[in-house]
């Protein structure tokens, strides 16, 4: 998995690799200089190029990249987009260079109107401010152009920590990131302008460091094998874990059918749905799930024999609900709280510290800030600090849902899964998602490896999906046929 962090935090690695380890501040300019140069020789594109240079660092790192490329016999104009007597440190250092080597700078935006390809290298990680004058101008023609774009560490206008926009943002096609991919890159609402996303690594730091970095990381498919391992040949049904799916009312019977399908696909031994007598015809196609009438049966007998338990899909607004969901969260089991019973914890706020670490929410940013009883925007401003800060609050794992989904957990650990596309905004994603989690948990992994995972293998199921069919047609249903193709569970 690769590290996550934030500006603040990078700033502390550098200056630990410089000061504290004695690798020269210098030597790591020219590590990432070195990473963007074969980005633009990489990149297939042969035109000319232009390298926007900033005050800070970044800029330094596209001035030492201007003289790499010269070096590469791959001209290119650097536009120095700040007063150069500003320039400080290695930054200044490169400027120098580059002026005694006679290499093209101006401070004219006319080449980007020819450029094949442009390197944004104006701020990187420490933009805290709007962008303005003759800096916003270029990065409003660099969008406007043809030419191939690559950011420098962070696309200009984006906060690296918070994701947060700054007036105009850089359309990148290409990022190329240094030492850990950077917060604010993953959880932007413009996730567009980071394009393809590269880290390199420029420099090596210690191993308290390393495990500082490691607070927060980004899912990917070893890290899911790994988690899932290997399922023993001498396995049955009952080994293979119990499910139990409180899901479903009679308004809504697919959300249960969505639920209990991906539950059996994700290798859930026996599957059990808990939902009115009414809607069991619509498991007609799914004959693999045990069905259990809601309104004869009572819960407590199905919540014993149960590993996981899930417990919200489609569960609609009945008044019986809420002794369904305080018993699920007392009985002591590993547990997925979703949709309805989500909105009902926001109603009826005593339920709230029922929560424990054997539970997984999964909220939308709706729904999270219903829970936290704050302004949707509070939590799409900081979807970080929205879902760590109730995982800690209240004891339990939190799957903040989104375009990259933040997975938190009480004891500080963050994941990010950047896996799938846009087919997922349908109803019926957040169903299959919760069945998932609800087959891992029963499967014994722990709630927080659990909401990794499912999280990751949602995603992997839609871009298999997608193989076959475009965005606008992918339903919940090829997410649930799709989990059975994925090479994930294949190597299993």
């Amino acid at each position: 998995m690769l590290n996550v962090s934030t500006s603040e935090l990078m700033r502390e690695v550098d200056r630990h690799m410089t000061e504290d380890i004695g690798i020269p501040s210098a030597v790591l300019m020219e590590n990432a200089a070195r990473a963007v140069a074969e980005a633009v020789l990489s990149c297939g594109r042969g035109g000319e190029c232009v390298i926007l240079i900033g005050p800070g660092n970044n800029g330094g790192d596209g001035l030492a990249a201007l003289r790499l490329l010269a070096v590469q016999g791959r001209g290119a104009v650097g536009i120095l987009l700040c007063d150069p007597e500003k320039l400080r440190g290695d930054a200044l250092l490169n400027y120098k260079i580059a002026k005694r080597l006679g290499l093209p700078l101006t401070s004219s935006l006319e080449p980007i109107e020819k450029a094949d390809i442009i390197v944004d290298a104006l701020f990187g990680t420490g933009l805290d401010r709007e962008i303005g004058g003759i800096q916003l101008e270029a990065i409003k023609r660099a969008n406007a152009s043809r030419a191939y774009r690559i950011a420098v560490d962070v696309p200009s206008g984006i906060n690296g920590t918070s994701g947060r926009t700054l007036g105009a943002v850089f359309h990148a096609h290409e990022t190329v990131t240094f030492v850990a991919l950077k917060r604010g890159q993953l959880v932007t609402s413009e996730l567009e302008c980071v394009g393809k996303l590269t880290c390199v690594q420029i420099g090596m730091t210690d191993e308290a460091h390393r495990l500082m970095l490691e607070r927060e990381r980004l899912m990917d498919g070893e890290a899911v094998r790994a988690l899932i391992g290997e399922r023993k040949r001498y396995s049955n049904k009952g080994s293979n874990g119990r499910a139990l799916l409180i899901v479903g009312s009679e308004g809504m019977p697919g959300a249960a059918v969505m639920a209990a399908a991906a539950c059996v696909r994700t290798g859930a031994g026996l599957t059990t749905a808990f939902v009115p007598k009414s809607i069991f015809p619509a498991f007609a196609a799914l004959p693999e799930a045990m069905l259990a009438p809601s309104d004869e049966s009572p819960i407590d007998e199905k919540l014993s024999a149960a590993g996981a338990v899930c417990i919200g899909c489609g569960i609609g607004n009945a008044e019986k609900n809420r002794e369904l969901l305080e018993k699920a969260l007392l009985c002591g089991k590993k547990a997925v709280i979703d949709a309805d019973a989500l909105n009902l914890i926001s109603r009826e706020r005593e339920l709230l510290p029922l929560l424990n670490e054997n539970h997984v929410i999964t909220p939308h940013p709706g729904e999270m800030a219903r829970l936290m009883e704050c302004d949707i925007s509070t939590v799409t401003n900081d979807m970080h600090g929205a879902a760590l800060g109730f995982a800690k609050a209240h004891g339990c794992t939190v799957l903040l849902k989104n375009a990259v989904s933040v997975i938190a957990s009480a004891d500080g650990r963050v994941r990010y899964n950047a896996s799938g596309n846009t087919g997922l905004a349908k109803g019926g994603s957040g169903d299959c998602l919760s069945g998932i989690v609800t087959a891992l948990l029963a499967q014994g992994l722990a709630p927080f490896d659990a909401a990794c995972c499912g999280a990751y293998l949602l995603g992997c199921a839609a871009d298999e999906a997608m193989d076959i069919l475009i965005t606008r047609m992918l339903t919940a249903s090829d997410i649930c046929s799709a989990l059975e193709k994925m090479r994930i569970f294949s190597d299993i």
